[in-house]
């Protein structure tokens, strides 16, 4: 009786989050915003050089660039592709993917306020394969993480502002 309570659950649990998995949405949304005391030729100078993001962001190990495209390794050995597909005065975007059926998009916008810059984030992320859908809600906080890049870019923009550069 015991045996076979522990095989039917054995079963029944990896199908049960299998349907929890497949019913999850394979886009989600996340946006962030928060006022920097900044200009945006400092912010822009900042953003536009991604070579430097292992210097001021704590999640990134490593950056390569060719022209509009790079890849960054994470301090887990992740690595991420980005291609830059619109750059204005007021507004970024960019498109990500890595190897595993993560895609995305990335859309930084900026508008100028008495105080220096607001600056909202939002990210759309695609994950393809239902169980990645399912560890990513269990494992990943996506405000969390929008929250530590903001902190980072707040430290680097203040750094820059007490350097000039």
């Amino acid at each position: 009786m015991r045996t076979t309570l522990l095989l039917s659950l054995l079963v029944l649990v990896p199908v049960l989050l299998w349907f929890v998995a497949r019913a999850l949405p394979d886009t989600t949304h996340h946006a962030a915003e928060r006022v920097f005391a900044t200009d945006v030729a400092t912010l822009r100078q900042v953003l536009d050089a991604v070579e430097n993001q292992p210097r001021w962001r704590r999640d990134i190990a490593h950056v390569e660039v060719s022209g509009d495209e790079w890849t960054e390794t994470d301090a887990r050995g992740r690595v991420l592709r980005f291609r830059w597909t619109e750059r204005s005065d007021d507004r970024y975007r960019l498109v990500f993917e890595d190897d595993r059926g993560l895609q995305g998009t990335w859309t930084a916008a900026w508008t100028p306020t008495p105080e220096g810059l607001r600056l909202r984030v939002e990210e759309r992320i695609t994950l393809r394969h239902p169980w990645s859908r399912l560890m990513a809600r269990v494992f990943f906080d996506p405000d969390a993480f929008l929250a530590a890049w903001f902190e980072d870019l707040e430290a680097e923009l203040s750094r820059k502002a007490t350097t000039n550069g």
